[in-house]
């Protein structure tokens, strides 16, 4: 530090400052130093030395974040296995890349505790039934539209730090990172690690970047949100404005004694509500620290019994939205609850945002005929420097199709094959209720580092998100993986095929569950994926969606005379086990529900 501090004063006489080489050491300093390395007045002194402010917050932005989503491997050998593969960057970031090394990995869709594991904690009403739709997943209208999306990005921005960071330079910053750099100056781009090919494709968003040496859509068309302004009018009339369509209770997800699980709220852009082709989805899905660690699970005790509550019918929907609103927003207090929305639950380590984007296929004149591409990506809140920015970070349990692809030299295979080696019973039936073969809730798969995940599940072009697609091209299998898979299923004497094996892994990607494994036949036993693509009578056809918020679908309220957003035949398939984890734990007997998931 003395060094840098000797160079940076030798610099000072000839104003030398200014040059690039120089500006970026200064801004590497302070990024990565210690506040107590260098007295506040001389850190300002420095930032002030480079004159050019603009370049001051493009550089910095840059030294930051501009090699943050190459993946780089870990201390331990298993985050060396999974390093960087052909063509990834070298370039170490500082903190963003230790931080991602050493996180703990949480599966976003299957906890680590098991039905036949959860301890009856008991509850303060044992009388009342609970009811999914009002406890476990919420989509009243007029429960939903008691939070608004500024109100959320608001609280963000109070925990930030930074006195001039606002929702909109948040929010205008977030969705920059869809676009191509500099942009804004403020934060990650899709080609900080490489340039999007073809760049004939650039002007019709066709291109794609490389992001942990997997393919990367860059740039897409929600990059336009970067100049939007979804606060100033947040009436349902307004297109560019988003709106709360559901509130979930993912107890399941609970990891003792360290957390409670996540609780999500899903916004969705207005313009989808009429317009097929201009969508935008968003999830904050927060992880929540347990109050009462040195109390296991029964730390959670409060949280659990407030979800119950919400069962009651004597609540009606705005009453149920304004406790479901100061849940997130202020916690609950009495019980050392924290406010939900906060930045540390969803920052690395910890929970996720994630969103489902599909926007202004059917608007914009450079592109080709629509439809174009669903993809589903996956964000983090990173403190750092004094402020607050939201980064694309890897879709978890997604691993790259190139992985899955015969003849691939990509030294991520093992790290992926021993996840699938380790993991068999889990994709054979043991995960969750652990009922066996026939029954999808069963299923379950995580990758054990995010090495072999890639940064976006694209739901819209097979040879992209389809690891079955990859792994059995005119099912021709892979045979480094199909030889590891029959020796397990070998050794498990289990009568399921290797293709059984890889269309249950599919399921467990975000681009299976939403669209590759609808109505899939494949995965053995008698378990069939829902076909949501389709739907029912009481759920409507939705294909890439697992919620709807078009107008045109939706449903009957739960309570009262209103409506109630719609959820698809998956969601209400896997509602089966997250009511029966909640029933279990709050001691109501019996600890089941209906099946709603198809059998062969």
């Amino acid at each position: 530090m003395r060094n840098a501090e000797k160079f940076l004063g030798a610099c000072q006489p000839d104003h030398s400052l200014t040059r690039p080489s120089v500006v970026r050491l200064v801004v590497l300093i302070l990024l990565i130093c210690p506040a107590r390395s260098f007295p506040q007045a001389r850190r300002t002194e420095m930032q002030h030395g480079i004159q050019n402010v603009g370049l001051f917050a493009q550089l910095k932005a840059r030294v930051a974040f501009g090699l943050t989503l190459a993946i780089s491997g870990g201390a331990l050998a298993t985050a060396q296995a999974q390093s960087v593969g052909p063509g990834g960057s070298n370039v170490v970031t500082f903190k963003v890349e230790s931080l991602r090394s050493s996180a703990p990995q949480h599966h976003p869709e299957r906890g680590s505790v098991k039905l036949s594991q959860v301890p009856s904690l008991g509850t303060s009403r044992p009388s009342l039934p609970l009811n999914r739709h009002l406890s476990i997943f919420v989509s009243d209208v007029d429960t939903v539209s008691q939070i608004k999306f500024s109100e959320v990005m608001d609280k963000l921005v109070s925990q930030s730090g930074d006195p001039l960071l606002t929702k909109q330079l948040l929010f205008h910053q977030w969705w920059d990172s869809a676009g191509q750099r500099p942009g804004l100056g403020l934060g990650p781009h899709c080609d900080d690690d490489a340039a999007p090919v073809p760049a004939s494709g650039v002007s019709t968003f066709t291109s794609l970047s490389m992001l942990n040496s997997f393919p990367y859509r860059c740039p897409r068309l929600e990059v336009n949100e970067a100049s939007s302004d979804p606060f100033t009018n947040e009436a349902d009339t307004n297109p560019a404005a988003y709106s709360a369509i559901a509130f979930s209770n993912r107890f399941d997800l609970v990891s003792p004694p360290g957390d409670c699980g996540e609780y999500r709220i899903v916004f969705a852009r207005n313009s989808g509500k009429s317009d097929p082709l201009n969508r935008n989805l968003i999830i904050f899905e927060a992880r929540v620290p347990n109050p009462k660690p040195a109390e296991g699970l029964n730390g959670c005790r409060p949280i659990l019994e407030f979800w119950h509550g919400l069962s009651d019918e004597t609540i009606n929907a705005v009453e149920r939205g304004k406790r479901l609103h100061d849940f997130y927003l202020e916690g609950l207090p009495a019980s050392s609850v924290g406010p939900i929305v906060d930045v540390t639950h969803y920052a690395l380590g910890t929970g996720q945002i994630r969103s489902n984007q599909f926007m202004l296929n059917d608007k914009d004149v450079r592109l080709p005929a629509p439809p174009f591409d669903w993809t589903l990506r996956e964000f983090k809140t990173f403190l750092n420097n004094g402020t607050l920015t939201i980064i694309p970070d890897s879709v978890k349990t997604n691993p790259g199709n190139s992985l899955f692809a015969a003849g691939s030299t990509d030294i991520r295979i093992g790290a992926l094959n021993q996840d699938i080696r380790a993991q068999m019973k889990e994709l054979l039936g043991g995960a969750g209720p652990a009922s066996g073969v026939d029954d999808v809730n069963s299923i379950g798969f995580g990758t054990s580092g995010q090495g072999v995940n890639s940064f976006e599940s694209d739901e819209g072009q097979a040879d992209l998100g389809d690891v079955l697609a990859a792994y059995a091209p005119g099912n021709k299998e892979n045979p480094v993986i199909q030889a590891n898979i029959a020796a397990s299923l070998s050794l498990l004497r289990s009568p399921l095929t290797t293709l059984n094996v890889v269309s249950r892994l599919r399921t467990q990607t975000c681009a299976g569950c939403h669209q590759f494994s609808n109505n899939d036949h494949g995965l053995g036993g008698k378990a069939i994926w829902p076909d949501k693509s389709k739907g029912d009578s009481t759920h409507p056809a939705m294909p890439f969606t697992q919620q709807s918020e078009k107008t045109s679908d939706l449903q009957p309220a739960i309570v009262g005379g209103g409506k109630r957003y719609a959820i698809s035949l998956t969601v209400e398939c896997l509602l089966d086990f997250r009511e029966a984890f909640m029933k279990k734990a709050l001691g109501i007997s019996p600890a089941t529900s209906a099946n709603h998931c198809p059998t062969q």
